[in-house]
């Protein structure tokens, strides 16, 4: 027993073949009798020692037997099963002979990308194939020797090659796109139902002749069978690439980290070929019915968190998906564990420091791991540390095609003030996604940030048109060219398309949407002088078509309607609104929640409290290094009214210069032309003449076509550039 113990010990610690120990386990049968054997004839010997009577010399090997030789013996054929797995793993290390495996013989290198060709089906279950190639991909992800090329680049690829980006990946399509992309490998693999049970065969072939550079086979009594068996197929093919024997036993069995459940896992497959092609809301029930079968699935619980959060769906929901895959992130891959545990750090827990080392980790065992490179990207740019989140982010986009890794990229460039590097960014994706309508989207936003505002509306009107069905891109566009309106000072075309949206979100019952858009339009409202009287009567009408109560607490829009009664003069129905906020979310989630600091600070202003106002304002700018400027406008508005005339210059024109991603998103709508026509204000008072019609010929520029309300403002700024002009050095 302790002889296998220490070869069970050296055969895990060394990476050894498994024979290696069965072998240990047949010589120690074989030599059971010869030791049985010995033992009879030493004390047989031993009794004619001490009595002095001659014993007959017994027949048969018996006289050759002695714990000697027997020991002699068992040492050297243990010698020789050594040596049989020094010479064996040798070969397989130097790549000698069958044994040799593919990445010591020079076949494929460390890290080799391979592409995973869908799974031929010839079982009558139509789902299988699908299922399986997922389950595979899963298993062969685990592997820190081949990385397979991301799902998104061979669909990207597909579509290039003006094929469905959903077609079959059959091995010579999946060959084909090897070919163009440059990748030495595909693996291919089969089912074949034999009887009750089914044969599975998996095997890797040359890209560019079809050779068959290994081959594996196992085989499942029935279904249930099936995931253990894709599991020692993964291994086998892994083992015969390259990678070592101790990694490859060091990785849990793939159903305690996927599923039990084939039918839970067929639901997930089926979801994630949808994400893959942009049918994001199309995904979230299927994984939500994959949970109810497997309510431990942590996979499709992560899944189901990152897809709740990529189409702003439900907070609650999101944050209890999340919530449940770091709950049981035992039953995960130790770098699909990291992800979770990143994941819910940032989501739930909003603990940047955790964020970032568990994605950190996960970099450690996958350095092109896509979902870690980009989300390690987000709480480096909120520390403003752009550089190295663009060189995370850049190695995302240019290893996959998801849609966040460009804008995270592109985010991290704007930052720098790289514009030229980031519009290279945004081609880049809208040549790897021609049909998305994320493509115009960023468009739009790089548009936006040149302040080319044309060019952004037409944009995300072609967005909105091309995928109308889909309430998340239509929300976008929609408030987008609100904000593109009101920033030319088209406030009756921003309301105009704001009571379009709260229509339709009413008639969807999109009851924490609607509620949104309805703060939206108060603050609109507000900010141009409109009837403030009118305000809370309509707060209170959509409060009683919709009540919070009615909604999750995370699902609420406590900060947008807190806002909007302080700019409405209601500042005890915000105070009361900003303190139910507090009360029923939790910590870490309202330290995601930025926006809560312009919140407090709109009440602060409401109550003529200028000085608490800067503070909370200040905080908004102060943490969130990814909008860069959040806070900017509203400090220099208070400074100005506090006197400090440098500091609100110095606010103004953060607000003036190139703004980030997310500042020309959602800041730029209200903030730009105000900042232009007091920066001329200010700098004409100090005698800056230079400056001043500069702004001046900018605020007039954007307001040019504004609505007749916004007029004698233009014509105000109009005739102090006159005015300059006359003046001597004018």
């Amino acid at each position: 027993v302790l002889v296998l113990a220490a070869v069970y010990l050296l055969v895990h610690r060394l990476g050894l073949p498994d024979w290696v120990l069965y072998g240990a386990g047949a010589l120690l049968l074989a030599g059971l009798p010869i030791m049985l054997i010995a033992g009879i004839e030493e004390r047989r010997r031993a009794r004619a020692r001490t009595s002095g009577l001659t014993m007959p010399t017994p027949g048969g090997l018996a006289p050759w037997v002695s714990w000697r030789r027997a020991l002699i013996g068992g040492g050297l054929a243990f010698a020789g099963l050594g040596v049989l797995a020094a010479g064996y793993t040798a070969m397989r290390l130097l790549g000698i002979g069958p044994v040799g495996t593919l990445v010591a013989s020079g076949v494929l290198e460390e890290r080799e990308p391979l592409i995973l060709a869908d799974f031929e089906n010839r079982s009558p279950d139509s789902t299988l194939g699908q299922s399986l190639t997922e389950a595979f991909r899963v298993d062969l992800s685990q592997s820190p020797t081949l990385r397979l090329v991301d799902p998104q680049t061979v669909a990207d690829a597909l579509r290039r090659m003006e094929r469905p980006a959903a077609a079959t990946l059959s091995p010579s399509l999946a060959r084909e796109i090897a070919e163009r992309q440059g990748v030495k490998a595909v693996v291919a693999g089969q089912i074949d139902p034999v009887g009750r049970g089914y044969v599975l065969s998996a095997s890797l072939l040359g890209a560019a002749d079809g050779r068959l550079l290994a081959a594996v086979r196992e085989s499942a009594d029935d279904q249930d069978a099936l995931l253990p068996a894709i599991d020692r197929l993964s291994k086998k093919l892994r083992e015969r690439i390259g990678e070592s024997l101790t990694t490859i036993r060091a990785n849990s069995a793939l159903e305690q980290v996927t599923t039990g459940s084939l039918e839970a896992l067929q639901k997930y497959t089926a979801a994630l070929r949808l994400e893959e092609n942009d049918r994001v809301e199309e995904a979230i029930p299927l994984l939500e019915e994959a949970v109810a079968l497997d309510s431990g699935f942590a996979m499709a619980w992560r899944k189901l968190a990152v897809v709740l959060g990529n189409t702003q769906r439900s907070g609650t929901r999101q944050a209890a998906a999340a919530t449940q895959a770091y709950r049981h992130r035992d039953r995960l891959p130790a770098l699909e564990r990291g992800l979770a545990i990143g994941y819910y750090h940032h989501f739930v827990d909003g603990d940047p420091a955790k964020v970032i080392a568990a994605y950190r980790a996960v970099l450690a065992i996958d350095p092109d791991n896509l979902v870690a490179l980009n989300n390690l990207s987000i709480p480096l740019m909120d520390r403003r540390r752009y550089v190295e989140a663009e060189s995370l982010a850049s190695r995302a986009s240019r290893l996959g095609r998801g849609t966040s890794f460009f804008l995270n990229t592109i985010s991290a460039q704007v930052a720098q003030g790289q514009l030229v590097e980031a519009q290279e960014t945004a081609d880049r994706y809208s040549a790897s996604a021609p049909g998305s309508p994320y493509s115009e989207g960023l468009q739009s936003l790089m548009a936006r940030v040149r302040r080319d505002l044309p060019t952004a509306e037409r944009m995300l009107r072609q967005a909105r048109e091309h995928q109308g069905e889909s309430r998340f891109v239509r929300a976008f566009a929609t408030r987008g060219l609100a904000g593109i309106a009101e920033q030319q000072g088209k406030i009756a075309e921003a309301r105009r398309l704001l009571r379009g949206l709260l229509s339709q979100l009413d008639s969807e019952k999109a009851a924490r949407d609607y509620l949104d858009v309805a703060a939206s339009l108060v603050i609109l409202d507000a900010r141009y002088g409109s009837d403030r009287a009118a305000a809370p009567g309509f707060l209170a009408a959509v409060l009683t078509r919709y009540p919070l109560a009615s909604l999750e607490p995370l699902d609420r829009p406590y900060l947008s309607l807190a806002s909007a009664f302080a700019l409405a003069g209601k500042a005890d129905e915000a105070k009361r609104l900003y303190r139910e906020f507090e009360a029923v979310v939790p910590e870490g989630m309202r330290r995601l929640r930025r926006e809560r600091h312009a919140a407090r600070g709109d009440i602060a202003e409401a109550e003529a409290r200028h000085a608490d106002a800067l503070e909370a304002y200040g905080a908004w700018l102060a943490e969130d290094g990814s909008c860069g400027i959040c806070g900017s406008y509203e400090l220099g508005m208070n400074h100005d009214r506090l006197g400090h005339a440098d500091s609100a210059i110095a606010a103004f024109q953060r607000v003036a210069g190139t703004p980030t991603i997310e500042a020309a998103r959602i800041l730029e709508s209200y903030t730009v032309a105000p900042s232009l026509k007091r920066l001329g204000e200010l700098h004409e008072a100090r005698g800056d003449r230079r400056q001043a019609a500069d702004n001046y010929n900018r605020f007039v520029d954007l307001w040019k076509n504004a609505d007749p309300e916004l007029q004698p403002a233009v014509r105000e700024v109009r005739a102090r550039l006159a005015q300059l002009a006359r003046e001597p050095g004018g």
